[in-house]
C-alpha cells in the first residue's frame, strides 16, 4: 500500500491506524515525560479519536485544526527503523487522510499523484 493515504484505504483502516499511532505515543511519552512534541501529537490524535468516535466525520474546521503531518515532517524522521519513524509515516498518512476525509473508494484508489494534481503538477 502507498500512495497518498498511506497505508490507509478505509475509515476501518484509518481507525486501526489512529489507535497504533495512540499506542506508539503513549509509550513514547512513557518513555520520555514532557516532551512538547509527542504530547501536542498525543492531544491531536485524542481529537481525532473523539471527533470520529461512532463512526462521525469530523468538521472541515475540526479537519483544519490537525497538524500532525508538518509536526511529523519537521520533528521526526520518518526513514528511522523505530517506534519513531514508524509513527512519523502513520502520522503523515492520518494527516493526509484526515484532511481530505475520503470515501472508502476514493482512499482505495488514491495515489501520490492525486495529491500532485491537487497543485496542478
Amino acid at each position: 500500500m502507498g500512495g497518498l493515504y498511506g497505508e490507509i484505504d478505509s475509515r476501518v483502516t484509518c481507525e486501526r491506524v489512529l489507535k497504533e499511532a495512540r499506542a506508539i505515543t503513549r509509550a513514547l511519552l512513557k518513555a520520555t515525560p514532557g516532551n512538547p512534541t509527542i504530547a501536542t501529537i498525543d492531544t491531536q490524535l485524542d481529537a481525532m479519536e473523539r471527533w470520529t468516535a461512532g463512526g462521525a466525520e469530523p468538521t472541515r474546521n475540526d479537519r483544519d485544526r490537525i497538524q500532525v503531518g508538518l509536526i511529523a515532517v519537521r520533528e521526526l524522521d520518518a526513514d528511522r527503523q523505530d517506534a519513531s519513524g514508524e509513527l512519523a509515516r502513520k502520522l503523515c498518512a492520518l494527516d493526509n487522510y484526515f484532511k481530505e476525509w475520503p470515501t472508502d473508494d476514493q482512499a482505495a484508489r488514491a495515489t501520490d499523484a492525486d495529491y500532485w494534481a491537487r497543485f496542478g503538477l
